[in-house]
């Protein structure tokens, strides 16, 4: 019998070599995949919470669930109103985009910023920080959101019934996109939208973060739920502020705040 040749060493070094070029083609192609994932499944949540502040619409005579804390932000829900979603079918997961690699992995702290657990279906405190924003009046006891930036049309408003006209139309819940206003320049020309310091980071050393990010400086775009219940997904355009975008109302711009402002 003759000798059994095996593998030298420039063979096992090529083979090498070829994986590696294989997995440098298909690692980013597999990773868009799983995130194509992420925003199906994160648009699925944001339908349900639209459709869960409609049922709230309906045993209220129409009126929306107005936020009535002291939270400043978009994605600051009270925990009345989360408790009447928790026994709509929601849980806490539904409240976090699997996208948002800060918010998703540590819901728990997100979950009790500013609320206690009594148990799976019921809250107490103040508000819960969401991984969703909330376009929507304020309880007429309590000071009144500024009007809506960036909104030539005057299309953009704050909803407090299900009666709105064009309900198509209406921005009812999106996904969490802000950005740290006050770090725009080259590295950042609209912000940063991965680190953004807020009360999370005072307390616990966690920057808040936009979902579906491309990197810190772009997101990939957002899921906007509509007051009628269909979702969309929007594209981030970078050029949001040039001349030929002013009256775009389809393509998230800065909407809400100063230093730290919110994009739908």
């Amino acid at each position: 019998m003759g000798k059994r040749k095996g593998f030298t060493l420039i063979e096992l070094l090529v083979v090498i070599a070829i994986i590696a070029v294989l997995m440098g083609i298909l690692m980013p192609a597999l990773s868009q995949i799983r995130e194509r994932g992420r925003r199906q499944s994160c648009g699925s949540q944001v339908r349900q919470h639209v459709l869960s502040f409609l049922m709230y619409a309906d045993d209220y005579n129409g009126r929306l669930p107005l936020p009535n804390t002291p939270g400043g932000w978009l994605w600051d829900l009270d925990v009345d109103v989360v408790n009447f979603m928790l026994q709509s079918g929601m849980n806490k997961k539904m409240f976090y985009c699997p996208s948002n690699r800060v918010m998703h992995p540590n819901m728990d702290h997100f979950w009790t910023f500013q609320a206690e657990v009594v148990d799976e279906k019921h809250l107490t405190g103040n508000f819960i920080v969401s991984g969703y924003c909330y376009i929507l009046q304020m309880a007429p006891n309590v000071p009144q959101r500024p009007e809506i930036q960036n909104n030539p049309n005057k299309s953009k408003r704050w909803l407090k019934t299900n009666r709105e006209p064009q309900p198509a139309l209406r921005e009812l819940s999106v996904d969490a996109t802000l950005c740290a206003w006050d770090q725009r320049g080259p590295s950042y020309p609209n912000g940063n939208f991965g680190l953004v310091q807020g009360g999370t980071y005072g307390e616990v050393q966690l920057y808040d973060r936009t979902s579906h990010l491309k990197n810190d400086a772009r997101p990939a775009g957002m899921n906007v739920g509509f007051l009628d219940g269909h979702v969309d997904w929007r594209t981030f355009d970078p050029q949001w502020d040039a001349p030929q975008n002013e009256g775009a109302d389809d393509i998230p711009k800065p909407r809400y705040g100063t230093d730290r402002r919110f994009w739908w």
